[in-house]
């Protein structure tokens, strides 16, 4: 193909294409996709359930996806209330394109002799990869392990449930909001923003989706005390299951508030897409000094699986501004970059605001590794706001350590989460309690007022009857 003349200058084509193939050498795979960087280091082994894959794809085959990617609303009802959720496409995410459906036909639409407002619902999401992205190992990979640890979790309250599994697709639990939609509600509804489902819109006020207890309170938001420090729980709890209810904990990689999803008909948190995380390997004693261990164990056969050591990780790449300083520090990693990067979840949790107001960028990489956090307002740390939110601020600054043997796990956090509901619960209980007795003082005290003025009205009856 003819080229113009650039006097002997590199045309910008062949510096792009140079650029690409150093790239590709760079992060060269082998069969399974696994780059240089992250192939299993010498004295590390993978446990055998890192390799399980259970893909049912008849399941996914069987639906109809006709229906699914064609949008729909749901019918009025018969008292002329509100639309129900739409149908069909959802939104789409980096790798997926997401879509409600209900594969087996069970919901019944309202006007079809229904009058359930759970059936108004979908009851599960389609996510497809898009096809801009390669059908290679490595993507094959990425989603097996996103299937493998939400069948792995299946028994944990606090994760996703799986339903169907094939290749680059899933098909799971359909939860009607991000953990995003909650914190960061207020904002969305005076911000316009575009969507190929609802077009230039703003959001619905949160009092219109989400659903109210007994008392008539939002069953999650961030704008009580008790609500912050249920959606901390809720964060932290899914954390914990991931990193402590198997044998080695699992690496999520990717923790960002909109990887959250919570059931507007419950208040529940549940932690999603894990079509990043990494399983941690164990140490082979044999190659490793056993007496570490052994200190541990205090014995010199270890069998329980809680004792296994884990080799570090290495992930050959660190996007965006959500990520820990180790991360960017390309060094060796373990669950406790999840722990960092929710707290980025919590400081929007505590503030209502976005960590580094959205930036992104190299600035903001060298401000982490430099040691330099998200701020938090003087007053809330200084417990003007009151005392949860103080101690919402030392739990932030304990997750923020950059020292990683100093961070807090995810235990930890839930640990003390759980200590400050109790003792809010306590002192909100206490506090109606005096209530309560204060007004019983006031109505006994208003009685004895009017029986006294009774008394001395009858007296002088008296005395004149015992005069006669």
């Amino acid at each position: 193909s003819y080229r113009l003349d650039r006097g002997g200058k590199p045309h910008k084509a062949d510096i792009i294409n140079q650029r690409k193939q150093k790239i590709q050498r760079k992060k060269s795979k082998d069969a399974s996709g696994v780059t240089g960087v992250e192939k299993l280091k010498k004295g590390c082994f993978a446990l055998d359930w890192h390799s399980y894959h259970f893909p049912n794809c008849n399941e996914i085959h069987e639906i109809d996806l006709r229906g699914v990617v064609r949008s729909r609303k749901m019918r009025r009802s018969s008292d002329g209330g509100d639309e129900g959720p739409r149908w069909g496409f959802v939104g789409a995410g980096l790798w997926r394109d997401v879509f409600s459906c209900d594969p087996r036909g069970e919901t019944s639409f309202i006007g079809n002799n229904s009058t359930s407002q759970s059936s108004m619902h979908p009851p599960a999401v389609l996510k497809m990869m898009k096809s801009e992205h390669p059908y290679d190992q490595r993507n094959f990979q990425r989603h097996r392990r996103d299937a493998l640890v939400m069948e792995r979790l299946g028994t944990s309250h606090h994760v996703v449930q799986i339903y169907g599994y094939c290749a680059n697709t899933v098909l799971t639990q359909a939860i009607s909001h991000t953990l995003d939609d909650v914190i960061y509600a207020r904002e969305n509804e005076e911000v316009k923003t575009w969507s190929p489902r609802g077009g230039l819109h703003t959001s619905p006020p949160l009092e219109s989706w989400m659903g109210k207890d007994e008392n008539g309170e939002l069953l999650a938001t961030r704008e009580t005390e008790i609500g912050r420090i249920r959606l901390a729980l809720g964060v932290f709890r899914g954390l914990k299951d991931l990193h402590e209810r198997l044998d080695l904990p699992i690496v999520h990689a990717d923790l960002q508030a909109k990887q959250y999803l919570v059931d507007s008909t419950t208040g529940q948190v549940y932690l999603n897409d894990f079509n990043r995380c990494r399983f941690l390997t164990k140490k082979d004693d044999q190659f490793y000094d056993a007496s570490v261990r052994n200190r541990t164990t205090g014995s010199d056969n270890a069998s329980d699986a809680s004792e296994l050591e884990s080799c570090p990780l290495h992930i050959p790449t660190a996007p965006g501004a959500s990520r820990s300083p180790e991360e960017y520090d390309m060094a060796p990693l373990n669950e406790k970059i999840d722990v960092y990067s929710a707290g980025n979840v919590l400081y929007g949790i505590i503030t209502g605001l976005h960590p580094w107001n959205k930036e992104r960028g190299k600035n903001i990489k060298t401000a982490i590794q430099n040691g330099k956090r998200p701020e938090v307002d003087v007053s809330i740390r200084n417990g003007e706001r009151g005392f949860v939110d103080k101690e919402l601020v030392r739990l932030l600054d304990w997750v923020y350590e950059g020292n990683v043997s100093k961070r807090a796990s995810a235990s930890e956090i839930v640990e003390e989460l759980e200590r400050l509901l109790e003792m809010h619960t306590t002192k909100v209980e206490r506090a109606g309690q005096l209530l309560v007795e204060d007004r019983l003082g006031n109505i006994f005290s208003d009685e004895n007022h009017v029986q006294n003025e009774e008394d001395e009205t009858l007296l002088p009856v008296q005395m004149l009857r015992h005069k006669i």
